[in-house]
């Protein structure tokens, strides 16, 4: 790894990481979490039914707070950890309670409480129209800006994709929801004999069209629309899923799955490319904290490993196995039977 791209990934984790902080606010200053588990010890659920929270939400909340050595898991139970005793509840020895709630109205703050409360999320940025990125995404001038945001992300982290997937059979992908395609593009540069072909929904394709055009890459990937949760393009033996599945809920994910299993030629392979939870739930910290984004803007979270191995098989694949690719990135792998 060069010196550039390693600063570029510290870069990247202050912004994905940017409302983890306002949500130790409100779990401290607005929901007294720490104060409540001293004295409830419960599981996941047994949270959310005492406080009255979402379990998506919540489970982010929870990764978090484990990833920070916050909270601990004993026999199923939560349990804060001496350092959360110690400061995050009131009346501890060295209480900083009061010190957090004097920040308890920020906005950000005060979003993750609505978003740990009712599970629905908040609009994207904290923008004031209030409405989703699933939404806004239907506004050409928006859907050009977040491509180009992701491009931005992708130049930095698609050619350690492109090297983790170096002995991944496939001559023809598919890029699902891909966004500028800045993916493939790195995988066409790894493998000359590659042809690949975008699918985004309108009006991205057209910005993703565009971005191709510029760079040159239009002879060797097309763009089609279409929807990732209806039907895909049959005749690809390698589908990708860059940064995708985090942005939706269990059921979208499965149904994500489910299409892509039954477009994917036999004996091909689907890599799920992103930022994913430990197996056990408990970090890494800079994953968890970009989870907090997307339980704030999305419907979804960093998936764990073991959570999309349970999806992937019961979609249908085997051979599951995950391995590195770029700081805070890694690729789950499953191949479809032949």
């Amino acid at each position: 790894m060069s010196p550039d791209a390693a600063d570029g990934y510290d870069l990247c984790r202050i912004r994905d990481g940017i409302y983890a902080d306002d949500l130790v606010l409100a779990a401290v200053a607005w929901l007294d979490v720490f104060g409540w588990l001293v004295e409830h010890p419960v599981d996941l659920d047994g949270l959310c039914q005492g406080l009255g929270l979402a379990p998506r939400p919540t489970d982010v909340m929870c990764t978090l707070f484990r990833a920070m050595g916050l909270l601990e898991a004993r026999e199923d139970q939560l349990c804060p950890t001496a350092l959360a005793r110690d400061h995050l509840v009131v009346g501890s020895p060295s209480d900083l309670t009061p010190y957090y709630g004097s920040l308890r109205e920020r906005p950000g703050c005060r979003e993750l409480v609505e978003v740990l409360r009712t599970g629905e999320p908040m609009s994207w940025a904290s923008a004031e129209d209030g409405s989703d990125w699933v939404r806004q995404l239907d506004d050409v001038a928006f859907a050009h800006r977040i491509t180009a945001a992701m491009d931005a992300r992708g130049r930095l982290l698609a050619p350690a994709l492109a090297q983790a997937m170096a002995e991944v059979s496939g001559q023809r992908l598919l890029d699902i929801a891909g966004g500028s395609g800045i993916y493939a593009n790195a995988l066409l540069d790894a493998r000359p004999d590659l042809r690949a072909t975008v699918v985004e929904r309108v009006p991205v394709d057209a910005a993703a069209h565009a971005l191709l055009a510029d760079r040159g890459y239009t002879d060797r990937v097309t763009v089609v629309a279409g929807d990732m949760f209806a039907e895909l393009p049959h005749g690809h033996d390698l589908h990708l899923l860059s940064h995708t599945p985090h942005d939706w809920d269990e059921d979208a994910v499965r149904r994500i799955l489910d299409v892509s299993f039954a477009a994917l030629s036999p004996g091909g392979w689907l890599v799920d490319h992103d930022a994913h939870i430990n197996a056990d739930t408990a970090g890494p910290l800079p994953v968890a904290r970009y989870s907090v984004l997307l339980a704030h803007s999305t419907r979804g979270k960093c998936w764990s490993v073991s959570e999309l191995e349970v999806f992937l098989r019961e979609a249908g694949f085997s051979d599951v196995t995950e391995r590195p690719a770029a700081t805070d990135r890694s690729i789950v792998l499953a191949r479809k039977p032949v």
